[in-house]
């Protein structure tokens, strides 16, 4: 006789994700299947994106940092425009089966902190000694990529 049960784990796996996706699209975030182009002059963002792509340019004359989450879709930075507040601000970002594209100034140095499973990080930027403004970013790319580039 069979048990009535699942016994594959396609009935946690599915509970999972809903949870994953209300958790990580809350209210007044991101975008699901579509695709958001925005500006700011705002000092902070909070860009996610699920099974869609998000495109913001920050000019803010007092940048602090940011979130940026990509979950099975993409999420695109240009901060070259920003000024940044102080000398060290800080962006988290979570690319889950997605991508991240981070565009940086030619003259902030960038510490990337991302940890890569099963994915990647690439720093296409050139450093630059002269400057004391740095931009820390921290994350996580499983199963997706991040490329940070002037």
């Amino acid at each position: 006789m069979r048990n009535s049960r699942t016994t594959d784990g396609t009935a946690g796996i599915i509970i999972l994700a809903l949870i994953v996706f209300f958790f990580v699209n809350g209210p007044g975030h991101g975008s699901f299947a579509s695709e958001r182009h925005t500006s700011t002059s705002d000092a902070t963002f909070d860009d996610t994106a699920i099974m869609g792509g998000v495109e913001r340019q920050i000019s803010s004359p007092a940048f602090r940092g940011g979130d940026a989450t990509a979950v099975m879709g993409g999420v695109k930075l240009d901060l070259r425009d920003a000024i940044m507040e102080g000398n060290e601000a800080t962006i988290d970002v979570t690319a889950v089966m997605g991508g991240a594209e981070i565009r940086v100034p030619r003259t902030w140095t960038v510490i990337n902190h991302v940890t890569p499973i099963l994915g990647g990080v690439t720093d296409n930027t050139h450093p630059n000694e002269g400057n004391s403004k740095r931009l820390i970013i921290d994350g996580v790319a499983m199963m997706g990529g991040i490329e940070i580039k002037n």
